[in-house]
């Protein structure tokens, strides 16, 4: 199967086609099917056609792959919790509060002549 051996042999690819489908994140749950259906379309957009049975062989192998590799950490058999720093979502900082400005300067009194 040349399928197989491709998209195992090329996993980094295949994942960052996965999370350009799919909302695959670092820490994230990802699931069997959206691997299944994720690898099948990877490949017929490279024009090869895999039937449903194949590209769900492929998946569970590539699955398996990433589990060796501590990529995919097993929740359930179609559930996996994603460790792959390259996919952290940035870290967004909320704005910073513009300082208050100074003291307000009070409005010198009027000078009243002496001895009024």
């Amino acid at each position: 199967m040349k399928h197989l051996e491709f998209v195992l042999e090329n996993h980094t690819e295949v994942l960052k086609f996965l999370k350009s489908r799919f909302p695959m994140y670092h820490r994230s749950n990802f699931f069997f099917r959206d691997v299944q259906f994720g690898v099948q379309t990877m490949l017929e957009d490279r024009g090869i056609r895999v039937r449903y049975t194949e590209a769900e062989g492929i998946a569970r192998a590539l699955v398996e792959k990433l589990e060796r590799e501590k990529i995919f950490l097993p929740i359930d058999r179609q559930t996996w919790a994603v460790q792959y720093p390259e996919f952290r979502t940035p870290v967004v900082k909320p704005p910073v509060a513009a300082k208050p400005a100074g003291t307000p300067v009070p409005v010198a009194a009027p000078a009243t002549a002496v001895g009024s």
